[in-house]
């Protein structure tokens, strides 16, 4: 008698395969090692989180006790500089920016290569953009936590807490931190993935991460001397975030570049960064 006759019967539902969020099973991964990780928790969470925390006594030291002399003006500048802040000029938000990524993405493909797990994952029902977009989204979302949120929830609190002059005179701002803070992410973000994909070791990643991010604007302050003009701005990441940032926030910048060449950089970096990131990939998945 055969064996289905008798206690088997075949499975007649329906299988929700959810194609579109299968990349968020990577990513919740991903966020679970970094958060048994020790170090990763200190460096970072602890020094994001007093960022947040000072730039917030500081808008409410600003509204709340008005007679106390300040160095700054909460305007829309003011969230410019908080999303991102050379070190010349204040706090170095980009310094955080760069410990986000480093301890948190360097080592993302990079391991993966080391212990190839890559052609593991490739052989499940995912493809090399489910991949790519649930790595991409560890270092998203912590970058997003130290932008993006609280970008918002800062000028939503210096709104609640001033008078309605400041809401109705800067309402763009909201899109403003939204735009600015995705083009930091992304950039950022595909930076260091692409470090990442090019090495079997994370040490190498954040050693390549960094001579970009922090060698970049080294490599502009030399030009600068050499030509006496701020034109060679596009070669630094942190000139072009300050560029766009000018614009979106209605503020004035050093560099005589066009906000367009700046914006035309940053997009030529990510197209780069995603060019080589699947050719990486489909690489392991070819071969597989």
């Amino acid at each position: 008698m055969p064996i289905h006759t008798q206690n088997y019967r075949h499975w007649e539902g329906t299988l929700n395969s959810r194609n579109h969020t299968r990349w968020w099973i990577i990513t919740k991964a991903e966020l679970k090692l970094l958060a048994q990780r020790k170090i990763v928790r200190l460096i970072v969470a602890i020094p994001p989180v007093i960022y947040i925390i000072v730039h917030a006594i500081l808008i409410y030291i600003f509204n709340q006790v008005p007679d106390t002399l300040l160095w700054f003006e909460v305007d829309a500048e003011f969230f410019q500089q908080f999303l991102f802040r050379n070190p010349s000029t204040g706090p170095p938000s980009s310094f955080l920016i760069a410990l986000i990524a480093i301890f948190g993405g360097s080592g993302l493909i990079a391991t993966d290569l080391k212990n190839n797990a890559l052609s593991l994952y490739l052989s499940k029902p995912i493809s090399w953009i489910d991949y790519l977009i649930g790595k991409f989204a560890v270092i998203g979302i912590l970058i997003g936590c130290l932008t993006l949120v609280p970008g918002l929830l800062l000028f939503l609190e210096h709104a609640l807490l001033t008078d309605t002059t400041f809401l109705k005179e800067n309402y763009w701002v909201p899109l403003s931190i939204v735009v600015y803070s995705v083009l930091i992410t992304l950039s950022a973000s595909l930076l260091m993935l692409l470090f990442s994909s090019l090495t079997s070791n994370p040490r190498y990643a954040m050693i390549g991460f960094c001579a970009v991010w922090f060698g970049s604007p080294v490599i502009y302050e030399v030009l600068k001397a050499i030509t006496r003009s701020s034109r060679t701005a596009i070669v630094s990441i942190w000139a072009n975030y300050d560029i766009l940032g000018s614009v979106l926030f209605n503020a004035s910048h050093k560099h005589v570049v066009h906000w367009s060449l700046a914006l035309l950089v940053l997009i030529v970096l990510i197209a780069l960064c995603l060019f080589v990131l699947h050719r990486r990939i489909r690489a392991v998945e070819i071969v597989k």
